[in-house]
């Protein structure tokens, strides 16, 4: 059996939270544009579909905030210093996470090629 070929560099460790308030919209962007390419992994790497993440949820403060602080836990879950048990741990955050993105986005009532504000 073939292993995956790795889609993502190692995490250093959690840098911290990121308060999306504090930042200026120049600095949002580039920090969306970080996150959006770890959102693009975790949505190919466990198969979510739009229920969980549709293609607008830059959009959507809600979703940027739930998934700005799933990749900080990745982060802390998978770091060389982090605790053996830790990715089990995320992996439990991720499920309950799941059912929160779920609800963010029935709530949206966006579409696949249709955003709603």
């Amino acid at each position: 059996m073939a292993y995956p070929q790795p889609a993502q560099a190692p995490p250093l460790g959690p840098t911290g939270p990121v308060g999306w308030a504090t930042h200026t919209p120049e600095e949002q962007q580039g920090l969306l544009e970080e996150l959006d390419v770890w959102v693009t992994w975790l949505t190919e790497h466990y198969h979510l579909d739009r229920r969980h993440i549709p293609e607008c949820w830059t959009q959507h403060w809600e979703l940027v905030e739930e998934l700005s602080a799933l990749r900080l836990a990745w982060d802390g879950a998978y770091a060389t210093s982090a605790r053996p048990d830790a990715p089990l741990t995320w992996h439990e955050h991720f499920h309950l996470t799941r059912a929160r993105l779920t609800e963010w986005v029935a709530r949206t009532g966006c579409r696949p090629g249709e955003h709603r504000s």
